[in-house]
């Protein structure tokens, strides 16, 4: 391998998606990806170590194949209901001899906003600058070389359970990976596929996925909010199986083939062959009903999104996650929401850049990304430890 080795690995509710990739001057060559049906997790949370550890040993041996090279540690995806964030404030006194703003008040106020509390069983995994303050000048990105007694700084807190956590970075070890990082599953989906004049605006980042909903909101290049959504892609995989008397591999393979959100927009004349449950008899039933049983469950999830997002000014919404290749779907957030909606795929990628290419890619290819733009390693195997940083942070600096 010619450069810095990069690997990302997303624990999703229906899939684990492990990609290897090198630093290819700017850009990231991809080497290889591996795929294997998830396991031991239920919306993004593990619900069972050994077989969500099984699962992600799976994905790492087909991209340790792929790559042709054996990987020893990775970026990991953390994801779940129990991620939130919240704004947080802290001010110092400016101690540097010099009476500007040096390293070391920037790290003190930094260390000060992040230890400004969590709720019992809860760490936090992004600490994220907003602006600082300088005395009377406000809005500054970094405030070093300022002359001032007093440091302000207005940031977001992003944390997460302590036990979901540990669990999480313990799969990974008994899948014999050391951990470089642990990034928010709305964070990594961000940096996979939002364009930096996107960026500098007021956009939402929303990834469906099987079993949650991801939403980051920024503004002017930072964090406003995380929200996570407790509904997914699944959720319609459900209603199908109920609806046509089909397992929920045939319903998940129809609502793929088939599936549209809008009645309208499907031939009456179209049919679909739905097979039993247990592989027992065949029926051919038209698209149609198929999109009527989507409709309902689509238009929740787009009008859920919309509440999500009321109030933030959002501009703009980049749709991305396997759902948002279902047909009519983003037109249903758009038409809910009445703001333009782009349906995102990750970018800019070389070498086997196919296999990242697609919505349900925009975690682990964010992942690769932040690798690149991290400036160190950071060992996970004590969750406690790290201070992330990657584009959507990238006023966040190292505390030491």
């Amino acid at each position: 391998m010619s450069g810095r080795s990069l690997v990302g690995i997303d624990l999703g509710t229906s899939t684990v998606i492990c990609a290897v990739g090198e630093e290819d001057g700017r850009r990231i060559r991809v080497l290889g990806v591996g795929e294997s049906a998830s396991a031991g997790v239920r919306k993004s949370v593990i619900t069972d170590p050994d077989a969500a550890q099984a699962a992600i040993a799976k994905a790492l041996d087909t991209a340790e194949r792929a790559a042709g090279h054996e990987i020893d540690s990775a970026l990991l995806c953390l994801g779940g209901r129990h991620l939130e964030s919240r704004p947080n404030q802290a001010v110092v006194s400016v101690v540097s001899r010099s009476g500007a703003v040096g390293s070391s008040d920037l790290n003190r106020v930094l260390e000060a906003a992040r230890d400004g509390g969590c709720p019992e069983g809860s760490e936090v995994v992004h600490l994220i600058p907003r602006f600082y303050s300088v005395d009377s000048q406000q809005g500054l990105r970094d405030p070093r070389g300022v002359e001032g007694a007093r440091l302000a700084v207005d940031a977001e807190l992003v944390m997460a359970s302590t036990a979901h956590l540990e669990t999480l970075v313990g799969c990974a070890h008994a899948a014999g990976l050391r951990v470089d990082d642990v990034v928010a599953q709305p964070l990594a989906s961000a940096e996979g596929v939002l364009r930096d004049s996107e960026l500098e605006g007021a956009v939402a980042v929303v990834d469906v996925g099987g079993g949650t909903t991801d939403i980051a909101v920024f503004r002017r290049g930072t964090i406003r909010r995380i929200v996570v959504l407790p509904v997914g892609g699944q959720n319609v995989t459900n209603d199908l199986a109920t609806g046509l008397h089909c397992d929920q591999e045939e319903a998940e393979v129809i609502k793929r083939r088939h599936g549209h959100c809008d009645p309208g927009q499907v031939l009456v004349e179209e049919m679909v062959t739905v097979v039993g449950i247990a592989g027992v008899g065949r029926d051919e039933v038209p698209r149609r009903w198929l999109a009527e049983i989507i409709e309902p469950r689509a238009r929740e999830m787009a009008r859920l999104i919309g509440e999500a997002l009321e109030g933030e000014g959002v501009q703009k919404v980049v749709l991305t996650g396997g759902c948002a290749r279902l047909r009519g779907f983003p037109a249903a957030v758009h038409q809910i929401l009445e703001t333009p909606v782009r349906v995102a795929v990750p970018e800019g990628f070389s070498g086997l850049a196919d296999q990242v290419g697609m919505p349900e890619h925009a975690v682990v290819a964010g992942l690769l990304r932040w690798g690149q733009r991290s400036t160190t390693v950071r060992d996970r195997s004590n969750p406690k430890t790290t201070r992330s940083q990657g584009r959507l942070n990238r006023w966040l600096h190292e505390l030491f």
